[in-house]
C-alpha cells in the first residue's frame, strides 16, 4: 500500500496487520482521488480510518487538516507511524475513540470538506452516520462512501445527493454532496 499522488506519491505506507482492518487498494484511491478534484485541498475527516489511507492521501494533495479517528489502538498507533515518517504529523489530529463518542463531541459549527467513512461493511451504520454529519459538511463538501458492492445506498439523505457510484471488485464507492 502507498500514497498515489500528491507531495508524497510512491511512499510506502504501513497497515494495520489485524483481520478487522480492510485496506483500500491504491486502484480504488486513485479512482476516489479522481472523482474527487479540488475538494480533497480543505479540512477532511476520516472516520474508521485504519492505516489511516484515505486521509494521508488526502494530506498528500494538499489537505489542511485531517482528524483520523479510529477505535483500535494498533490503526492509532500505525497512523502516527506514517505520519511521522512523512514528516505531516502537524497536519493531523488522531483521536482514538468510537466514532459514537467523536461524532457527540463535534461541534455545532464544525464542518468538513471531505468525510471518509469506511466503516466494517458488517457494521450497517452508513445512512445513520450520514444523517448524522449532514449538518457538518461544507456547502461544497462531500461525504464519501467505502461499502461492500451490495449495499444500496438511497438517492438523497438529509439533504445530501448521491453524486457518483461506482464498483471495485468486492467494494463499493458512493459520493455524496449537498
Amino acid at each position: 500500500m502507498r500514497v498515489v499522488g500528491g507531495k508524497h506519491r510512491g511512499r510506502a505506507l504501513k497497515r494495520v496487520l489485524k483481520p478487522t482492518t480492510r485496506e483500500t487498494a491504491d486502484m480504488v484511491k486513485v479512482a476516489v482521488f479522481n472523482m474527487l478534484m479540488h475538494h480533497a485541498q480543505g479540512v477532511v475527516l476520516d472516520l474508521f480510518a485504519g492505516s489511516g489511507a484515505y486521509g494521508i492521501e488526502a494530506i498528500s494533495r494538499g489537505a489542511t487538516s485531517v482528524s483520523f479517528v479510529d477505535i483500535d489502538k494498533d490503526a492509532i498507533k500505525t497512523i502516527k507511524e506514517n505520519l511521522t515518517m512523512l514528516n505531516e504529523l502537524e497536519r493531523a489530529q488522531l483521536f482514538h475513540m468510537p466514532y459514537e463518542i467523536y461524532l457527540k463531541a463535534l461541534k455545532p459549527d464544525q464542518t468538513y470538506d471531505v468525510i471518509f467513512l469506511d466503516p466494517p461493511y458488517q457494521l450497517h451504520v452508513y445512512q445513520e452516520l450520514i444523517k448524522t454529519l449532514s449538518s457538518h459538511v461544507s456547502e461544497n463538501g462531500v461525504i464519501v462512501c467505502e461499502s461492500a458492492k451490495q449495499l444500496d445506498l438511497p438517492d438523497d439523505i438529509s439533504g445530501l445527493f448521491k453524486r457518483k457510484e461506482k464498483v471495485y471488485g468486492i467494494k463499493k464507492i458512493t459520493i455524496y454532496q449537498r
